[in-house]
């Protein structure tokens, strides 16, 4: 069978039994449920291996307090309330079709955690303090929110990416001061809270965001694109330059081993050319930022320090905001394009 084709489970309870085992993620739903959309999914059961890992990052003892945010198809709520008591298990999820499934779902199997329809994104006040938060989509800023409705020494686990790299799990502490602080501890690729989605993602990427790519200024370099696309290198570039969307997109048949990497900030973009065996490369940039130059330079600092993993890099968030940074919070990351030279 296909991976992209529908299994219906009154017509194929076998396929939909092994589907559901599966040590895989499975889309729930797509275009957040309307009906004629491009096929962008919104919705999702999320790894088995992955949840537990999720689940033991967040470190939850039988008498704390949890807040879930994203209750999705309740898979997650309800592996949480096996462990607690279920009126200390509190879920919000902003779609109200899915919310409704997830909920017959975990009344059926008996459980009874409190379900909010709502934006996750600003908590629930109204439980608050709780012992943990976890969310099950990703985010590109921790809200403050969060941080208020935790208790001093509890624990923030979720997703966390940038627009040029979605791949971090964050657990963070909450401090006596109101702020909160830790490391990424894995590699996850959730998708988006809905209102901190990127901007192009439901957009055609070229044609669309980058109208007429034959404007561009043509250059080449000799710096080979293919390390730049490693996971650690891309979630460091994507620290520095975090408004900075890329996609990549390969040859085929005699022209397999090439690829094309697109990168736009919505008002410059660039490209490069990658072809196997070559030792230059055409780079096409278009706008009054040089946005490879950029991306080249946010790599070479990458490398001065040691190339470190994304495991040696964090995220603070006060009221004010948040930062990022390596190997503590006082070395914050530069944010921004390259110095001109």
């Amino acid at each position: 069978m296909d991976d992209d084709e529908p299994i219906n489970r009154d017509k194929d309870p076998d396929a939909w039994a092994d589907a559901v085992a599966a040590d895989v993620p499975l889309v729930t739903q797509m275009d957040d449920g309307a009906v004629g959309g491009g096929l962008f999914p919104s919705s999702a059961a999320s790894m088995p291996s992955l949840v537990r890992f999720m689940l033991d990052q967040l470190d939850v003892e039988p008498d704390h307090d949890v807040l879930e945010i994203g209750t999705g198809t309740g898979w997650s709520t309800a592996l949480l309330a096996t462990a607690l008591t279920d009126d200390r298990v509190t879920s919000i999820e902003v779609d109200a079709h899915v919310a409704a499934h997830a909920q017959e779902s975990l009344f059926a199997g008996d459980f009874e955690p409190t379900l909010i329809i709502g934006d996750g994104l600003r908590g629930h006040k109204e439980g608050a303090p709780y012992d943990r938060l976890i969310a099950t989509m990703a985010v590109q800023r921790v809200p403050y929110e969060w941080v208020e409705q935790v208790k001093p020494g509890g624990v923030i686990v979720t997703p966390w990416g940038t627009a040029f790299h979605n791949s971090g799990l964050l657990r963070m502490v909450v401090g006596e001061d109101g702020t909160a602080s830790g490391r990424f501890v894995g590699s996850v690729n959730f998708m988006w809270a809905r209102s901190q989605r990127r901007r192009f993602d439901t957009r055609e990427f070229v044609g669309d965001v980058i109208p007429d790519p034959g404007t561009a200024r043509v250059r080449h370099t000799t710096t080979d694109p293919r390390p730049m696309r490693d996971e650690h290198a891309e979630f460091a570039i994507g620290l520095c330059l975090p408004e900075v969307e890329q996609r990549v997109y390969f040859g085929r048949g005699d022209a397999a081993g090439e690829y094309t990497q697109w990168l736009s900030d919505g008002e410059s973009w660039a490209s490069v050319d990658y072809k196997p065996g070559a030792d230059r490369f055409e780079v096409n940039e278009s706008g009054p930022r040089d946005l490879w130059a950029d991306v080249e330079t946010a790599f070479e600092g990458w490398r001065n320090r040691g190339e470190p993993p994304r495991e040696q890099h964090g995220v603070t968030v006060t009221r004010d905001g948040q930062w990022t940074w390596f190997d503590g919070p006082n070395d914050r990351v530069n944010v921004g394009p390259a110095p001109a030279t």
